[in-house]
């Protein structure tokens, strides 16, 4: 939840597109902004990098400098814009923060982020954000600005319960959710744990197991009252899951743990994202794919999440003896 390096994966995955830079294009100054902020983090990060070039240069070496990817002397400021106070943000390194970056074209080490600890910026749901890249006097600054997500509320009439009674192959199981105001963008994940026995001569060993089944992603807002959200899943849709993801038993048993929900809220950043792309695919589509970014003076996302998990879900025996014996799952051998 904390790390921001995963950040421009998410972005990208969002928005199942690519973009082409021109690396021949004249030199800016211009600072790439990534930062996802939540009420559920202990400390909120900012990762501040640059757009760099250097004519008739190697990219691929240069994006091994650090000094080419980060910023040497800029100042990062929060301002919690309800509270009027403004924050400078620490220069760490993320490696020692518990958030190492992964290898690949750009220096790994030191993994530069700017942050701030939560109790000292005391964000609530509905607050607006300000944040501010200041690279020197005689360079405007780079501004962002998004509102917080507050918490996603299931306990007023939860669905599905504590208690999945009917999974049915021709009944709906529904997910409801009441979000904040600010949420705009859903994706829902169940993840079923199981435990299998390792080797079917020691029936009594078992090992611990898990799949995460994705049902949606990038679900917008139905009511337009910004009240209780709900998505139906077929019945029939859990058990051909469980069919195709696990393997027949061969003489292994299988005993069904629990499910976890988890309902991941994001930001209006985030749904316009995920407009720009969609408007850009198909036969009809611009050659150039514009690339989304609400930084004023530079690129990137500074944008709010926030995620609801509920665990321990369990099937009642009725559901228990569709797994059992139905049709898509009677050779995992569940019991």
């Amino acid at each position: 939840m904390k790390s921001v390096i995963f950040i421009l994966l998410l972005a990208l995955a969002f928005a199942s597109c690519s973009t082409e830079v021109d690396l021949e294009a004249e030199w800016e100054d211009t600072p790439v902004v990534y930062s996802f902020l939540s009420l559920q983090d202990t400390a909120h990060y900012v990762r501040v990098q640059k757009v760099f070039l250097e004519p008739d240069g190697n990219a691929l070496q240069i994006a091994q400098n650090t000094d080419s990817i980060y910023y040497q002397n800029a100042a990062v400021e929060m301002t919690n814009i309800r509270t009027g106070e403004t924050f400078l943000m620490e220069r760490v390194d993320g490696a020692d923060e518990g958030y190492p970056k992964e290898e690949g074209l750009f220096a790994d080490d030191p993994n530069v982020l700017y942050k701030v600890r939560a109790d000292e910026i005391s964000l609530q749901g509905g607050d607006s954000v300000q944040l501010a890249i200041i690279r020197g006097e005689f360079t405007e600054p780079a501004f962002a600005t998004t509102r917080i997500l507050g918490k996603i509320d299931t306990s007023r009439s939860p669905s599905p319960s504590q208690r999945i009674g009917r999974l049915r192959y021709n009944t709906n199981l529904t997910v409801t959710w009441i979000p904040s105001d600010e949420a705009e963008l859903f994706d829902i994940t169940f993840t079923i744990r199981y435990r299998e026995s390792a080797d079917p001569d020691t029936p009594s060993e078992f090992v611990e197991k898990s799949l995460e089944w994705p049902i949606a992603k990038g679900i917008t807002r139905s009511n337009p009252d910004r009240g209780r959200e709900s998505f139906m899943i077929r019945g029939e849709a859990f058990y051909e899951f469980l069919s195709l993801n696990i393997p027949p038993s061969d003489g292994k048993i299988r005993l069904l743990d629990g499910i976890d929900l988890r309902i991941t809220a994001g930001g209006v950043e985030m749904l316009e994202l995920v407009e720009l792309s969609q408007a850009n695919i198909g036969i009809t589509s611009a050659q150039s794919i514009p690339v989304y970014s609400n930084v004023e003076g530079g690129l990137g996302i500074f944008t709010s999440r926030y995620q609801l998990e509920r665990t321990n879900i369990q099937i009642t025996q009725e559901a228990l003896d569709s797994l059992q014996d139905g049709i898509y799952t009677r050779d995992l051998n569940f019991k």
